[in-house]
């Protein structure tokens, strides 16, 4: 799939691809971030650099290259300043169905980026990835995640056992869902 069917924007925020040059800042967020992003990731510690968040790129490059996963960077449409990260993964290419993920960086939080990315992946998902399904799981607690899919539209339909391996132990989960209207 070309760059361009990849960029996903709106006025006030962008969905693209992360480059080498958005590393120095990738780890700025993460680690401005720890209290809030790192109780529901596991990636976002103290520890957390350069050289991972350059894995991290190259990872997501392969991926999307594979049509695996399109884990991309948030970033705000007017300064470029990297807002957070968001894509669509466990795609299951059978069922036409993924999942939504989705972090903003501490400072920016509460402003409804993550609302706008979910709205930006959605259109991008059924549109240009084919897609029937796309599932928002969050951590029981998580309820700024559980917000924002409930502000996007997404549908409630389960609480899941042991759904969701964060900090080295199963933990349940929510699980929302979006699907095509119509």
């Amino acid at each position: 799939m070309p760059f361009q069917r990849l960029a996903n924007a709106n006025a006030k925020l962008m969905i693209r691809p992360f480059e080498a040059g958005d590393a120095d800042e990738f780890v700025r967020a993460a680690h401005e971030s720890i209290e809030t992003v790192g109780k529901w990731m596991s990636w976002c510690t103290p520890s957390f650099n350069r050289e991972q968040a350059m894995g991290w790129f190259a990872t997501c490059d392969q991926d999307r290259a594979a049509g695996r996963a399109f884990d991309m960077g948030i970033f705000c449409a007017t300064t470029g300043q990297l807002l957070g990260g968001a894509g669509i993964n466990q795609l299951s290419p059978h069922h036409r169905y993924g999942n939504i993920g989705y972090w903003v960086r501490q400072s920016r939080q509460g402003c409804g980026i993550a609302r706008q990315a979910v709205a930006l992946l959605r259109d991008f998902g059924f549109q240009q990835l084919g897609l029937f399904r796309l599932e928002i799981v969050m951590g029981i607690g998580n309820s700024a995640s559980e917000d924002v899919a409930i502000a996007a539209g997404a549908a409630f339909e389960c609480r899941a056992r042991n759904r969701i391996f964060l900090h080295g132990q199963p933990i349940d989960a929510l699980i929302y869902s979006l699907v095509p209207s119509g």
